[in-house]
């Protein structure tokens, strides 16, 4: 804690008493805060936290004592710290420090800020809404804004009688004042973060429902949409009853408001009891919505709400804990849903989602670990990423795995009933798990929350013993990294705690074991049926690790794909370690090897394979790309083959009214990889262009899951009378899910001028909200070599006022627009791009330009590998 940069502690608030008067027409607020402090030390000089306030005047008055008035303000702007010197010293004890002071609603998504929606008529209307995670309740109250100083919030909002004001509690009293105008007085909240305050105030609708156990959920939305908030409140009510029971301490406020924000930075923010979404993960029409769509919103809801308990009730006591919030709210999200939803299989989707990211930002030397020391609370904006929230999950999972459901889940009742409303750090959470296992949690777990990174196995050897019954394995434990560099001495030394199951091809999964070694010797039981022999290390993918197998394991594992005697995650993980152990050139891994595997997967039906299949056909179709030739053709033919071969099985719409919803995800999928294989093919294209053009009038021949596709299509072999049709679809619609496909597909167009247009659209015509401008610079950069590099030196080109436009704004959203800007997989780029922000640097986007770099640098080396391999020979794709 001594090398945290945090405020003096002796003057410490337990109370915020805020009256705050927002004006939407000129964009400012005013206030009057009362702090209720405890003052330890006698001081003159209290510190706050305070970005963009303008202090009016404050004064003292200490408990019994006499009021004690201002006699300095200083701002320390660099520090966001505001010092008031007062005339006396405060005494120890209880004081009340009176603050007024004004602010702006900003623009830039955080703090206390401003958006637009366009209501039922089609008018523009303004509301204003709050976030503050990370460090941004400063902006709208001096506070101590660090997370482990929690106090409660008294709030009242002064506002035009007409519009509705919402905060974490509810509404107590409310008192009409003179000039139209009305406070909205709140019940005092619970201890808390300050990150957690939150309130908004505009014109909504909601819709309404109550738990079983009598807590209120609204969703409110704009004007005129409250319909498409009802199956957010399904699930947000069905999630609330769940956490409920099972974390047996009840949700604690009376209740639970979730609330469409419609220019938003994040996906969504836990505010206790006001929960703030993007409208896309909030809002949608159940009945048009795609199962990505639905399952979206569910995901969402489900880890905002599990927040409600860790995080909100129990928070970590620094950011340098910050997964302990994340990793295990991304770990609930999955299992409330499948409890809600079992049908949606989504934890064989975990596998191809949140895994895979952990697996793939891990495997780099510009990773961190889940516990990341964080000296100024400024460098959290860089951790909030795929180690805190996927790789925190998977090593809660691994708990699990560990554990066992009845041990875990009594681990976590005792550990929210000794830390509600306090801080916590990652080792109180393994000490409640260890008291209610017995097992040395935080023994096991230090490896993979303390050192970054994971290991891949390698099987050594394999003897049959017991007469072919039973087989011998020694594995061997490394740290993988995926550019495949030497590790140093120190770091071969590297090791982690491997919870492991070993699955026969018979489906028999052995009990966890855990892999303590560097090196140790498993003995698995083989099944009597020699044709389901096979043997899948790290059976269903408990343990983020991946496997090197001998030449005569992977026969049986194809065998085993072929067969469908593998379950679908363990078919999906067998391809994804074999790309990246041959990207990273592990030895005996090959691309050969992966295109093997890759064919074994003939005619499987199952979206999480298929998800893992569309990766590695993208990654080879980039590189087959930089290749070039017959080389290239004949690899196109080959991945067009696999992908029309799955058309056949889900076609352009379902077979039957009863369809499931992977069903649905799966030909979405398959109908996306044919934008990216298939989009010249002058079947495809036909269908693409009926569809398209039936849907002016008959909206159902285009659904949600496959309309981003068609209007790509359409765009690749059309011109500026599509262009100008789908564009408008954007302006004609209110639905940011309906113009999120307009986003995602209009820098597809074949035309290199509309290309341009479209990058100057989402950056400088002002129609693009802040929070979407990416996606329209994406859609151009992966549209082609040329428009890669045509969005890269758009974004060189306007560097300084996209920098301006976003310099106040989440640090996550220039991120994005990077990413979005970099498509490009060659070492030269590389080199290019490094020099560009060496020029013109970005401190808080660092770490991610350096991730970016990392994995161009390290797909630069995979096509140099490729590039002599057998797969630049056309045959090889005939064969």
């Amino acid at each position: 804690m001594a090398d945290r940069v945090v405020l003096p502690s002796d003057v410490v608030p337990t109370n915020y008493e805020l009256v705050i008067t927002p004006n939407l027409d000129d964009s400012t607020f005013a206030a009057v805060i009362k702090l209720d402090v405890v003052v330890s030390s006698s001081t003159s000089v209290i510190h706050l936290h305070s970005k963009e306030l303008a202090i009016k005047g404050a004064k003292c008055n200490p408990k019994g004592g006499k009021e004690i008035g201002l006699a300095q303000i200083l701002y320390k702007l660099e520090e966001t710290v505001l010092e008031l010197t007062f005339k006396e010293a405060l005494p120890v004890g209880e004081a009340i420090i009176e603050i007024s002071y004004t602010g702006i609603l900003n623009g830039d998504m955080a703090g206390f800020y401003k958006s637009t929606y366009t209501d039922a008529e089609g008018e523009k209307r303004r509301m204003a809404s709050t976030q503050f995670e990370a460090l941004d309740a400063r902006r709208a109250l001096p506070c101590v804004d660090e997370p482990n100083v929690k106090a409660t919030l008294a709030l009242t909002l002064v506002v035009d009688k007409n519009l509705d004001a919402l905060s974490n509690m509810p509404v107590k009293t409310i008192e009409h004042r003179k000039g139209g105008k009305k406070a909205v007085v709140f019940d005092k909240s619970p201890k808390m973060s300050t990150y957690l305050f939150a309130w908004a105030v505009g014109e909504f609708d909601s819709v309404q429902a109550y738990t079983k156990h009598g807590v209120s959920i609204n969703v409110y939305s704009p004007p005129g949409r409250a319909e498409q908030g009802k199956f957010a409140l399904d699930v947000g009510v069905r999630a609330l009853d769940f956490y409920d029971d099972y974390f047996k301490v009840p949700y604690p406020l009376p209740k639970l408001d979730m609330i469409c924000i419609t220019e938003f930075a994040m996906g969504a923010m836990e505010n206790w009891g006001l929960i703030t979404y993007r409208e896309v993960d909030l809002m949608i029409d159940a009945e048009k919505a795609s199962s990505n769509q639905k399952q979206r919103v569910a995901i969402v809801v489900a880890h905002e709400i599990a927040h409600q308990w860790f995080g909100n009730l129990v928070t970590m006591d620094w950011w340098d804990d910050l997964w302990l919030n994340e990793g295990f709210a991304s770990f609930m999200e999955h299992y409330c849903v499948d409890a809600l939803f079992p049908e949606w299989n989504i934890w064989e989707q975990y596998t191809t989602d949140a895994m895979a990211a952990a697996l793939q930002l891990d495997s780099l030397r510009t990773s961190h670990p889940i516990h990341v020391p964080i000296h100024r609370a400024e460098e959290v904006e860089e951790v909030f990423d795929a180690i805190s929230y996927c790789k925190g999950s998977t090593a809660v999972r691994m708990v699990y795995s560990l554990l066992g459901a009845e041990n875990f889940q009594k681990g976590l009742q005792a550990y929210m009933v000794k830390h509600a409303y306090k801080n916590t750090s990652t080792v109180d959470l393994w000490n409640a798990w260890s008291e209610a296992s017995g097992k040395d949690v935080a023994g096991i777990m230090e490896s993979w929350t303390s050192q970054m990174g994971y290991p891949y196995i390698t099987v050594v050897s394999e003897e049959e013993q017991e007469s072919g019954t039973v087989r011998k394995l020694n594995l061997e434990q490394n740290w993988f990294l995926a550019d495949g560099s030497p590790l140093s001495d120190e770091e071969k030394k590297k090791s982690w705690s491997i919870p492991l199951t070993i699955m026969t091809g018979d489906g028999v999964e052995s009990d966890v074991v855990l892999m303590s070694s560097k090196q140790q010797d498993f003995l698995v039981k083989m099944p009597a049926d020699k044709e389901k022999g096979s043997i899948k290390i790290n059976g269903g993918q408990k343990a983020l690790a991946r496997v090197n197998y001998t030449p005569n394991l992977i026969a049986g594992l194809t065998k085993g794909i072929s067969s469908k005697n593998l379950d679908p995650v363990d078919r999906a993980a067998v391809l994804l370690d074999a790309y990246a152990l041959a990207k990273a050139n592990v030895a005996n891994a090959t691309f050969e090897n992966v295109v093997t595997v890759l064919k074994s997967f003939k005619n499987d039906p199952n979206y999480t394979v298929w998800c893992a299949i569309s990766g590695i056909l993208n990654g080879l179709k980039n590189m087959m790309d930089e290749i070039g030739g017959d080389a290239s053709n004949a690899f196109d033919e080959f991945a067009q083959g696999m992908v029309k071969d799955a058309l056949k099985t889900v076609g352009w719409e379902a077979k039957s009214e009863v369809e499931g919803h992977t069903d649905k995800l799966m030909r979405s999928l398959i109908i996306g990889l044919l934008g990216k294989f298939c989009s010249s093919d002058p079947e495809i294209v036909a269908e693409a262009k009926r569809r398209y053009d039936l849907h002016w009038t008959e909206p159902a021949a285009l659904p949600s899951e496959i309309k981003t596709t068609v209007y790509k299509i359409v765009l690749k072999t059309g011109g500026k009378t599509e262009y100008d049709a789908i564009k408008q679809v954007y302006y004609n619609t209110s639905d940011n899910a309906e113009r999120k496909h307009v986003f995602m597909s209009l820098g597809a167009v074949a035309d290199n001028k509309l290309k341009a247009d479209t990058l100057d659209w989402a950056v400088k015509s002002g129609d693009v909200k802040l929070q979407d401008l990416f996606y329209p610079i994406g859609t151009v950069s992966t549209s082609g070599k040329a428009s890669a590099q045509m969005a890269y030196d758009y974004f060189k080109a306007n560097f300084e006022f996209i920098k301006d436009k976003l310099k106040s704004a989440s640090p996550s959203l220039m991120s994005a627009v990077i990413a979005n800007s970099t498509k490009f997989s060659t070492l030269e780029k590389a080199e290019e791009i490094e020099a560009f922000f060496k020029e013109n640097p970005l401190p808080s986007n660092t770490r991610k330009i350096n991730q970016i770099l990392e994995n161009m640098r390290n797909n630069g080396n995979m096509f140099v590998k490729v590039k002599t391999s057998s797969l630049a020979d056309a045959s090889f794709w005939k064969s």
